[in-house]
């Protein structure tokens, strides 16, 4: 039942930043996700997959918030990679969940 729960897809708000000269730029965007927990490296990190297009300088960000499904989540980017997974092209990142909160 977890595993159905993984797989299933949402739309997410999602803010990030991208860095410049002048300090960074807040961004957003509106993406099909899919949000997992996984283990990595003896730490529980939020696995966000972006089904479809990547937003633009989504990569370069450190910092993620996600708001999907009446629920928040933001924290520091540990790790992303674009992967090719039953012929579509998804973007993966994981992220530590230091904020989670119920929006009202």
């Amino acid at each position: 039942m977890n595993a159905d729960k993984s797989r299933r897809c949402s739309i997410a708000e999602i803010d990030y930043s991208r860095d410049t000269l002048f300090g960074p730029i807040p961004m957003q965007a509106t993406c099909r996700v899919r949000l997992a927990t996984i283990e990595h490296d003896g730490h529980s990190l939020r696995e966000l997959t972006i089904i479809g297009d990547v937003p633009d300088y989504l990569p370069k960000s450190a910092i993620i918030r996600v708001a999907m499904d009446g629920r928040i989540e933001a924290g520091p980017v540990r790790e992303h990679d674009a992967v090719q997974e039953n012929g579509e092209e998804q973007f993966k990142l994981l992220f530590e969940n230091e904020h989670r909160r119920r929006m009202h």
